[in-house]
């Protein structure tokens, strides 16, 4: 049955109209096969669908619900508890974890964090240990004041630790393949080459840095038949990225690099500096000619220009949106 509500503004009759409401099946949210009902407001005059805030935040509020069920995602309560725990603001928990100023906030109001916060998160409610050196890094960088750093109290259990390093692993780490260029992933390796990326490239984002790593294996892997980290990357609107978005997770390691946050409208911009402790001794010298090429191509352009390549190769031209891209493609590179 349809029921009749307040007037809203429709914009095909410019103006206040009263509506009716429909319900419609959302089938899938974000590749996830998700079935919930949604309720749309219709123009009671010319049947157009309009924008209900009731109904909008209704439905937003059941289907990040679902999706959270679905996909283990955190959830705003598991959030707050956890901050309840350790007596600490939303905006000390941003310091420690180095995020955007509003992140904790909006995540907590009903926003759903991306996969990579979501498993840090995770983490830290689940391992004191893991927590603990962020707070203990927090302090050491002066983002967290002597007082907080003071007022924290762990209880760490020494035979359940589980490290950043450890979950990265065991994330990224899958037998040797033509998805991985035939190399187990490797941390150190990884590490060490974000860390020289970073001290050549003064514009060096989240995003510029995926397709510098893809490059970089797939180069190698056209040279020297296997890649350089052991990463897979996927298909994505802006171009190969790192398999689920580890990225994210990957920028929380800060041996040999660090993270630069600054928040424009309510969006995070991650730049990535070098802090040249790399070890180039892991690399060949065939592979040290492999990354420094592709830096000499990339480091005078933007990271719209970067993406904007990328699309132009076969491999992304040729993979499905989300699906693995085969390190076969590296023989028909057109960039470099």
């Amino acid at each position: 049955m349809k029921l009749k509500q307040d007037k809203v503004y429709c914009e095909k009759c410019n103006e206040k109209v009263n509506y009716n409401i429909i319900k419609e099946n959302l089938k899938e949210y974000k590749g996830i096969e998700i079935n919930i009902e949604q309720k749309i407001g219709v123009c009671e005059n010319c049947n157009e669908k309009l924008y209900v805030i009731e109904l909008e935040e209704d439905n937003l509020k059941r289907l990040y619900s679902k999706y959270r069920e679905l996909t283990g995602i955190v959830s705003p309560q598991d959030i707050i508890d956890f901050r309840a725990k350790h007596n600490i603001s939303q905006r000390e928990l941003v310091a420690i974890l180095d995020w955007g100023k509003m992140t904790i906030n909006r995540y907590e109001r009903g926003s759903l964090p991306n996969q990579s916060h979501s498993d840090i998160l995770k983490l830290i409610i689940k391992d004191e240990s893991y927590f603990r050196e962020k707070v203990e890094d927090a302090y050491k960088c002066k983002r967290i004041s002597e007082k907080t750093y003071n007022s924290m109290h762990f209880s760490i259990e020494k035979e359940d630790i589980l490290t950043i390093d450890m979950f990265i692993s065991a994330t990224l780490c899958h037998s040797p393949s033509i998805y991985n260029g035939f190399r187990k992933f490797d941390l150190d390796r990884l590490e060490n080459v974000i860390g020289y990326i970073s001290s050549k490239v003064n514009n060096l984002y989240k995003t510029s840095l995926n397709k510098y790593l893809w490059y970089i294996d797939f180069v190698n892997y056209k040279n020297n038949l296997k890649s350089i980290t052991g990463l897979r990357y996927v298909r994505y609107t802006f171009g190969p990225i790192i398999e689920g978005k580890n990225y994210e997770l990957i920028l929380n390691l800060d041996r040999k690099f660090e993270k630069e946050i600054n928040e424009i409208n309510f969006n995070e911009i991650t730049k990535i500096k070098s802090k040249n402790n790399y070890d180039l001794s892991l690399f060949s010298q065939d592979e040290i000619d492999v990354i420094d090429n592709v830096i000499d191509l990339f480091k005078s352009k933007s990271v719209s220009e970067i993406s904007e390549l990328s699309h132009e190769e076969k491999a992304w031209i040729e993979t499905k949106d989300n699906d693995l891209i085969s390190y076969e493609y590296a023989h028909d590179l057109k960039v470099i």
